[in-house]
């Protein structure tokens, strides 16, 4: 008999652990989804400025976002729009008598988080990116001075 009036308690406890691990882990895949939907829309962003770096450039560019480098980056800021100046400073190369041509070395550019700024290695533009600013004129000095 006291085995079988220690069965209900043990299965009630067994219970109440489900529930309470099913909503941790439920609030854990909340965040998780919203921080997928936040990743989404930064590289489909990222994409359309991308798309419209290579049109004014006459190249074919990858494009990543360096997530690693994003870890503390803050929610309210996009990291695509802080990354979009440094794109914008390789349009303006593009836009100069002999830096289409140039440009088209650039074959890869990395949106990172990390506030290192702008780097060249090999066909590698990437920018590290610092919440409120844009990268246009560290981006712009760098390529004229390397391309």
């Amino acid at each position: 008999m006291a085995l079988s009036n220690s069965m209900p308690k043990v299965w009630a406890a067994r219970a109440a652990a489900g529930v309470v691990s099913a909503l941790l882990f439920g609030a854990a895949s909340a965040q998780s989804l919203k921080e997928l939907r936040v990743r989404d829309a930064e590289e489909a962003a990222l994409d359309r400025e991308v798309a419209y770096t290579q049109s004014v450039c006459d190249s074919s560019i990858d494009a990543t976002i360096d997530w690693r480098s994003a870890a503390n980056w803050p929610d309210d800021v996009s990291l695509t729009l802080s990354c979009d100046g440094a794109l914008g400073a390789l349009e303006a190369y593009c836009r100069t008598d002999q830096g289409k041509s140039h440009a088209q070395k650039v074959t890869r550019f990395v949106c990172a988080g990390d506030g290192a700024g702008a780097s060249l290695s090999g066909g590698t533009l990437r920018y590290g990116a610092t919440p409120g600013d844009n990268g246009f004129v560290d981006t712009k000095a760098l390529i004229d001075s390397e391309l």
